[in-house]
């Protein structure tokens, strides 16, 4: 027993470390990707001065805390987004080995009448590792490529969805309807969802990588992985969405607050404008117009007069009314919140549904 505890103990440690490795190879798919560029070459280079990164430096994790999170070269700041990616796929991974594999080492009592189930138990294991660590290692790049681009690229969509199929049939259940019935379900869903608000908005409100995306996660997970990654995403999205939108309120108000007394000057009390004897309102209104074009994502700056102060409250008046719809037209990616419930549901899903059961049977 002791042996196949130090055995669990250095596996695991093992999989934390190809994690980081993995990691680091995520943040060339999630920075490449979305442009287009090979995956493979050239070689990593420095965002700002382009110079090529040395094997030493690029150490998953180890690296950014030797050079201070800085550039050796040129000095400039590395974004943590890296070193956030390669620990959080490190831990995933340690996780999820330790889920699958904690019990045949802790639980199972080797002896020679039984060590052929044991490598029996152990192989089915390692085949169920691969197929969710493949979920994960998709998932990663999905959630930050659609945090920071606004897309869900098709290829990582396919893979998802071609492996949730390849994994249950000949691995998992040996069964075609499992992946099938869950693709069909998230996929459907989605579908239905993204027609229903494009008929009443008449914009879109689901993009298709996020259908490609809960079909994916339906291949892999099932009827009942989809059907709570659906329920679980949908609560993280709207908690987001509140977030998001109050973060973008108190923003903006608190930035028109702060100039209010700057466009009282440019007012008399006759509603006229004062140009004679206050030429400096005319720069705090094309300060102020251009500050609140920017909450707006619309920027006129290009269309205010440097001499003319009406233009220059029009354009305020017009961007301080932009600025009270943010709130209800800020939008989210909808693709990290699916990816985060689909990852609970890999890990806590059973305990979580048994939980929520047993409320409802007490209520």
């Amino acid at each position: 027993m002791l042996f196949t505890n130090n055995l669990f103990y250095f596996f695991s440690f093992f999989v934390f470390i190809l994690g980081l490795v993995i990691g680091s190879f995520l943040n060339v798919v999630i920075y490449r990707l979305p442009e287009g560029k090979s995956l493979l070459f050239p070689a990593s280079s420095c965002p700002d001065c382009k110079t090529k990164i040395k094997f030493y430096d690029n150490i998953p994790i180890v690296s950014y805390f030797l050079l201070r999170g800085k550039c050796r070269s040129c000095g400039k700041k590395i974004s943590l987004i890296y070193p956030a990616v390669e620990f959080l796929t490190a831990v995933l991974f340690y996780l999820l080995f330790v889920k699958i594999f904690y019990k045949a080492f802790f639980y199972f009592d080797i002896t020679p009448y039984n060590l052929s189930l044991f490598k029996n138990y152990l192989t089915y294991d390692f085949l169920l590792f691969i197929s969710y660590s493949f979920f994960i290692f998709i998932l990663i790049p999905i959630s930050f490529i659609d945090f920071f681009h606004r897309i869900i690229p098709d290829s990582l969509n396919i893979m998802l969805i071609i492996a949730g199929f390849l994994f249950n049939i000949f691995l998992l259940h040996k069964s075609f309807l499992f992946p099938f019935i869950g693709f069909i379900t998230g996929g459907l869903f989605f579908y239905l969802i993204a027609v229903f608000y494009d008929f009443i908005r008449k914009k879109e409100g689901l993009g298709g990588g996020d259908i490609k995306l809960i079909a994916g996660i339906g291949a892999f997970l099932g009827i009942k992985g989809v059907i709570f990654t659906i329920f679980a995403g949908s609560f993280f999205g709207l908690s987001g969405f509140i977030l998001d939108g109050l973060y973008l309120y108190i923003k903006d108000r608190t930035k028109i607050i702060s100039n209010q007394s700057n466009k009282e000057k440019l007012i008399q009390n006759d509603g006229n404008y004062n140009v004679d004897n206050h030429s400096d309102n005319i720069n705090n209104a094309n300060s102020l117009a251009h500050n609140l074009s920017s909450i707006s994502n619309n920027d006129n700056s290009d269309n205010i007069s440097n001499t003319n102060p009406k233009i220059n409250l029009e354009n305020l008046e017009l961007n301080l009314n932009k600025a009270d719809e943010n709130f209800i037209s800020s939008k989210i990616p909808f693709g990290p919140f699916l990816s985060m419930a689909a990852i609970l549901y890999l890990f806590y899903g059973t305990y979580l549904i048994n939980i929520y059961i047993n409320f409802i049977k007490k209520a």
